[in-house]
């Protein structure tokens, strides 16, 4: 079961940015986990695991967001899928 947390934003906020709350909702919780991931409180698969999305997809949007990571992968398999990764995003 997935618990809710309530958010207190300022009413104008949607308004400014043009999202509904449902979007606003799906924003906020990826600038949050890009921001744990960066920070290394989570690994790759579990950071796209948490927003559905494929780990590509997931890099990419850190990637765009020009984010540095401080951890590191927790195996050595997944600094091998990590790398994979990154290799084909460059050859995209």
């Amino acid at each position: 079961m997935v618990e809710k947390v309530t958010i207190k934003l300022p009413a104008d906020l949607l308004k400014l940015t043009g999202l509904s709350s449902k979007n606003l909702e799906e924003k906020s919780l990826l600038i949050w986990i890009l921001e744990i991931y960066a920070e290394g409180k989570i690994t790759l698969s579990k950071a796209a695991n948490l927003l559905n999305m494929k780990v590509d997809e997931f890099l990419s949007e850190f990637h765009k967001r020009h984010l540095r990571h401080i951890g590191g992968p927790e195996s050595l398999n997944e600094a091998q899928n990590e790398f994979d990764i990154v290799q084909n995003l460059k050859t995209d």
